[in-house]
């Protein structure tokens, strides 16, 4: 019995309550629960650790970018404003649970309930017709989280025992059914490249390929697309990325203005170029 309490303290204190590891100890279990062999299990569990702790640094960079930004509109418009985006939702609910006196811990319950019955459903694919494992662990930390803290919102007095146990059933089915449906288009997309799509928008995928199928020319595709002159720049993602981006937060930092900007944010030095 001591043994088995000493293990379990082990992993509680080193795994359960460190996200990154946990999502990668649920990669590597998903992977040999699906019988792949022990170096794809290891090099999943890396993939995932690593996935997520580059997740966090973003994450958190780009919340702490623009936080100035959101006190300069308060500031100069009395405006209250938020930005609707996965990442700032997903820390604004880590947050709020820990707020209201419940451990984030169990966001990563939710999710170990709703990957293990991910995996149920694709075992009994016969019954099932399901084939996909989602496992875009950063999707399943933001999604996981938000529900969590959409749940505990909605009904405070609610049991966190059957708050996990609902929410991970209904997470599960989700990831499982709403990834199957892109395997058909995926297939197609791809000639056969043997995986489907695990994200944001996978209904929006399948609605996407049964209209495209009935209106489109698949003869034509996207690198077919050449923009004349000096719009063909835009050709480039990364330079494409960087000028809009450029543009919407220039636009915005314009209109609080130099005066404001340094009063906000500690890191625009006195001497530094507005512009720069």
């Amino acid at each position: 019995m001591e043994i088995l309490l000493s293990i379990w303290k082990f992993f509680q204190v080193n795994i359960l309550t460190n996200p990154a590891f946990f999502i990668g100890f649920i990669v590597l279990i998903g992977y040999l629960l699906l019988k792949r062999p022990i170096y794809e299990a290891i090099a999943g569990f890396i993939k995932a650790t690593v996935g997520y702790l580059i997740l966090n640094v973003a994450a958190s960079g780009l919340v702490g970018n623009f936080r100035p930004i959101l006190a300069g509109l308060k500031d100069r418009f009395n405006l209250a404003a938020a930005v609707i985006d996965p990442y700032f939702g997903q820390t604004a609910a880590q947050q709020a649970v820990e707020n209201v006196g419940r451990s984030f811990s169990l966001m990563m319950i939710v999710l170990l309930i709703a990957f293990i019955f991910n995996i149920v459903l694709v075992l009994f694919r016969k019954t099932t017709k399901i084939r996909t494992v989602f496992i875009t662990g950063h999707i399943m930390v933001q999604q996981s989280s938000t529900a969590l803290w959409i749940v505990l919102f909605c009904f405070p007095n609610l049991v966190d025992t059957k708050a996990v146990i609902m929410l991970g059933i209904l997470l599960g089915t989700y990831w499982a059914v709403s990834s199957n449906l892109t395997v058909e288009a995926t297939q197609d997309l791809t000639e056969g490249g043997g995986f489907a799509v695990g994200h944001q928008q996978m209904f929006g995928i399948w609605l996407t390929d049964k209209i495209a199928g009935k209106i489109g020319n698949k003869e034509k595709s996207i690198e077919h697309l050449e923009f004349p002159g000096f719009l063909s720049i835009f050709n480039d993602n990364v330079v494409a990325t960087g000028i809009l981006m450029m543009f919407f937060f220039g636009t915005i930092i314009g209109i609080l203005g130099p005066d404001l900007m340094h009063q906000i944010d500690t890191g625009f030095a006195a001497n530094k170029n507005f512009i720069f």
